[in-house]
Formats: structure tokens, sequence, C-alpha cells
């Protein structure tokens, strides 16, 4: 594919880009660590022809992202997704992974990433082509991945093989369960919240489904800011949570890639 010209030298960093219905998060980092973060919160949820308008006017303000990278990667954190077994997905049936859970437009563009093996897990997501095309003809060649499957990735290099976990991984206004029993991954799913009373809702109704005993479960919380208010009501129910150690490191080594 044919590459951008810069007139900015090409420099040895990569970018990863967080697109979200409410928000964008940029990171420019090396082998030496992040080296710039560049975070916009949108005031409500935006389709994509405005979060194109957010991701330009960024363009227009933030100068160092105008360079040469050596690896640009688009991330797409939303709830338009779907988990697939990898040994039964079949690649002309992907739109019916997620027709039953959301409305698709004919120019949507139906993505999905590489299983992983360990859980035969296959992501099916939608990937914005106003978005696309625009990173392609600014940069040229890119990666792009939904987060479930990068952050799934990163859960499976840290969880206990010999117990059940419920890993929370929270956002500004959704969060992602994922559910583990002895390795094996039972569920991953995202839900809207807006109240820490929403958090706790979805974490017990899927815990009680999976039949899982609140009082042996260890529930860990992956979130950029610890929230005494949240952790306080999980605990009321749960015997064991806990912040995940430097819950930024996590998520950006979830990041960048």
């Amino acid at each position: 594919m044919p590459q951008v010209q810069n007139n900015m030298p090409t420099m040895h960093k990569k970018m990863s880009v967080l697109i979200y219905q409410d928000g964008l998060s940029f990171y420019i980092y090396s082998s030496t660590g992040i080296e710039k973060r560049i975070f916009k919160s949108f005031k409500h949820e935006s389709n994509p022809i405005e979060v194109l308008q957010e991701i330009e006017n960024i363009y227009d303000i933030e100068e160092e992202l105008n360079q040469s990278f050596e690896d640009v990667t688009l991330i797409y954190h939303h709830s338009i997704f779907s988990g697939v077994p990898g040994s039964v997905y079949t690649e002309n049936l992907k739109s019916d992974y997620l027709k039953y859970n959301v409305r698709l437009l004919d120019t949507d563009i139906i993505s999905t990433d590489e299983t992983i093996e360990t859980i035969d897990y296959k992501t099916v997501y939608i990937a914005y082509s106003n978005i696309n095309n625009y990173f392609f003809e600014k940069y040229g060649d890119f990666n792009y991945y939904h987060y479930s499957t990068l952050a799934l990735k990163k859960h499976l290099s840290e969880i206990d093989l010999t117990r059940s976990e419920i890993i929370l991984d929270i956002k500004t206004s959704h969060f992602y369960i994922s559910i583990f029993e002895n390795g094996k991954l039972i569920l991953h799913n995202c839900y809207p919240h807006q109240a820490a009373e929403d958090i706790l809702y979805y974490t017990l109704f899927t815990a009680q489904h999976n039949q899982l005993d609140p009082e042996t479960m260890d529930l860990k919380i992956i979130a950029e800011t610890k929230n005494n208010t949240i952790y306080d009501l999980l605990y009321t129910y749960v015997r064991e949570v806990s912040y995940v150690n430097d819950s930024n490191s996590y998520i950006e080594n979830i990041l960048c890639v």
C-alpha cells in the first residue's frame, strides 16, 4: 500500500489511538516508554461522522501527531462486537454474529481479529470505514483491533489458573466484564454504566448466571483512577475485591501493542 509523504523525518516512534463513542486517547511511545498522551472527551456519545470531526480537530491542534510513525494502531472500544468460538467461526456468516445485537448499515465494515487460540475466542466487530480511510490516507498501512482482543490477551497473562476470577475493566461510560474459571474464558461482555449501582448489578447478575459464589470468587478492578464508592459497594457483596496494582500501566500495556 502507498505511504503518505511527510516532510518530517521518520522517528522510531509508534502511536496507538483508542477510539470510543465518547472520547479519544492517543499514545505516542517508543522502546523507552510512553512519550505523549493526548485525551479528548466528548459531551455525548458520538456517531462515526462526529468522531472523525473530533479527530480532525485534534490533528489541527496537536503538532506531534503530524509526523511519521514506525507503526500506527487503531483500537476500537465500543459495544458493537460479539465473541465467537474460533473453532466454529464462518467467514461468510460474520454479519449474522452481530445482526441480532445491533442495527447494521450497508456501509459498516464487519471486521474480525485473529483468534486467541488458548481460549478459542474471536472478536467480530464494526470498524468505522471513514476513520480507517482517514488514517490510511495520513499514514498508509496501519493495524486495527477491537479492545476486547487485546484486553483478553493481557488478562490471560495475569490470571490465576487455579480459581474463578472476574475482571472489571472500567471506562468512563462503559465497562467490560471478563469471567475466567481455571484459565477458561466463561464470559466477556461490555455494559453501560452511569452509577456504581449499575456496575454492581451487572457484576452480580453475570456471577449468579455463571454459578459463581461471591464468597470464593476473586474480583479485580482495572480503572485509571480508584473509585472508593465502587469498591465499597462491590465489597459489600463480594468477599475478595481488589484493584489491579498500577492499573494505568496495565491499561497502557493493552493499548501500546
